[in-house]
Order: structure tokens, then sequence, then C-alpha cells
């Protein structure tokens, strides 16, 4: 994100005494880009980058800390950085508003068809179709953290009834709007009109919604994925949205971004696609691009560095 106003950044960043490398990058840095950069460098500013391993151990011992742009940081070794002694910073709740925000979009225009209806005008047609009421529904949220207990929040204050999986927590949470209670993942798929995807990825939750998991899913519900493109088994997604096993799907994020031109989602009219975006909120984005300059000084300033700084 902070590519984007690279002028501003990099005066800043010259201001607090730090020398700036900027990469050539268009979505993140895979590990071999990583491994042709690190080595020389102080500080990482981290997006998205496959920060492996191998990468730490080739940036060690020079690189001293990793400020991670955001709240997610699966693309990093945290287990490598912890034996290597590197720090690892985000900005964990920073996008919980925005994020959810965007989640309450895609429940509200797939069960209305807003942006289906939308469509059909443009291309001359005046529509009418029937949707059902946020406030008649199930909001079934996986992961509830600070995104998933704010989806529910918006969603309850809406009068849906709203239920999560996360086995962190087994336990009704009181939100501001309604309590949330627990259940299993198998009760969110055979019971929720919408199931938000609001959790961290993990090697052991890859492809969490699978073959399986769609088919128990109501054939009125709705996938939404403002999570982590590699949640959701792209290829049953498009089989279930395909033969009508469930309703639609709103995805921010998918297991290859961009996404692919010749991708079969594109072409259903009861889908919405985002671009990894949902956190487009402004005052949000100008906190994380300040808390991460913060974090990263933190390290370095205590250590007395002021040398190259890798920024994304």
């Amino acid at each position: 994100m902070m590519l984007k106003e690279r002028e501003r950044f990099d005066k800043q960043l010259r201001d607090s005494g730090y020398q700036p490398v900027w990469p050539k990058v268009k979505q993140f840095l895979t590990e071999n880009d990583c491994l042709k950069l690190v080595g020389d460098v102080d500080g990482w500013l981290a997006g998205d980058d496959q920060i492996t391993r191998t990468v730490l151990e080739a940036a060690s011992p020079r690189l001293k800390v990793i400020s991670k742009w955001g709240t997610g940081v699966d693309s990093i070794d945290r287990t490598a950085a912890e034996d290597l002694e590197i720090p690892v910073f985000n900005s964990p709740g920073a996008f919980s508003h925005a994020v959810a925000e965007v989640a309450l979009h895609y429940m509200l225009s797939l069960s209305r068809h807003l942006v289906q209806v939308d469509r059909d005008i443009r291309r001359g047609h005046w529509p009418k179709p029937l949707g059902i009421e946020l406030s008649q529904s199930k909001v079934g949220i996986v992961g509830f953290g600070a995104i998933g207990q704010r989806i529910g929040d918006l969603s309850g204050s809406f009068g849906a009834s709203v239920y999560f999986f996360d086995p962190q927590k087994n336990e009704e949470v009181a939100l501001t709007s309604t309590v949330a209670l627990p259940k299993s993942l198998e009760e969110i798929a055979n019971e929720c009109d919408f199931i938000c995807l609001a959790c961290n990825y993990t090697s052991e939750n890859h492809h969490l919604i699978n073959a399986k998991f769609l088919n128990e899913m109501k054939s009125n519900a709705y996938l939404i994925n403002v999570a982590r493109g590699q949640l959701v088994d792209e290829r049953a997604l498009e089989k279930a949205i395909a033969s009508g096993q469930i309703a639609g799907a709103g995805l921010d994020v998918f297991e290859t971004e961009p996404l692919p031109v010749d991708s079969i989602l594109r072409n259903f009219d009861n889908v919405i696609l985002g671009s990894h975006n949902a956190n487009n909120a402004l005052a949000a984005v100008e906190n994380v691009h300040q808390n991460t300059l913060r974090n990263l000084d933190s390290v370095l300033s205590r250590k007395q560095v002021k040398e190259e700084v890798l920024t994304l």
C-alpha cells in the first residue's frame, strides 16, 4: 500500500534517518524475489510477501525487524522468525470496521440481487427479483476475532441471528446489538443463510471450505469471504455455484491474485468479485501506515540502526 504514495513515505523514512529500498513489485514478492533483496537491509516494511525460512536465514543476522502492513501475517514464517530472533509486528484489528462493512455489502447486495439488477438494467431489462431480508436470516461467521465480531454486530443490528465457529471460543459472546452463539462448523454449514469467513489462514485450515462443506450448505445460502482466498477450494466453489448447490458468493480474496482472466467465477451473475481491498477505508489505512512505521522505528531506533529499509 505504501507504494501508492512512494514519494510521501520515501521522504518520511529519509527524514527519520533511514535509506528506503523500493523494489519493483506488482502484487507481492515471491520467495525468489525476496532472496534477491535481503541480506543488506536492516528493516522490512512487508506486504504479503513470501517471507519463508529460507528468506529469513538469508536476511539474518542483519535484518532486525519485520513490520507487516496490515493484520495478516500468514505469509511470514513466524516460527523461523522467532528462531532467528527477528521480531514481527502487525496492526491487529485495524480493519475490523472497514472489512465488516464490505461483508455486509456482500450480504445485502446478494440477498436482494442489487448488483444483478444493476447489470440487467444496463442491458435494457427491468427485473423485479424477490430477495430475503437480513432481519429474517441466520448469519454464521467462521473466525470470531475483531473482524468476525464486528460482522456479527452489524448483522445483529439488522435483526439477523448471529452464530460463529471459532476453535478459541466456545461460549456465547455479547455484542452491542445481539448475542452471538457458538456452533460447530457443520452446524454453520447446515443452518446458516450467510456464511462469512473472517479467520486467519493457516496450513491447518487450507481449503476449510471444500466440496463437503459446500454440499452441506443450504441451496439458498451465500458464502462470503473477506479473509484469505486459500480458505476456499475454488474449483469446488465453482461447481457448487454452477449446479445451484448454493445461491452465490461475495469474494474479496482468491487463491490466485489478481483473479486469473479465465476464472469461471467471472461468469456468474450471482457472484460479486472484489480485489482484496475490503480494507479500503481512508482513516483505517492511514492509521495502519503510521502504525507500521512506528513498529519499524520502535526496534531500529532502539538498536541505533539508521540504514536500509525494504519498503513495499
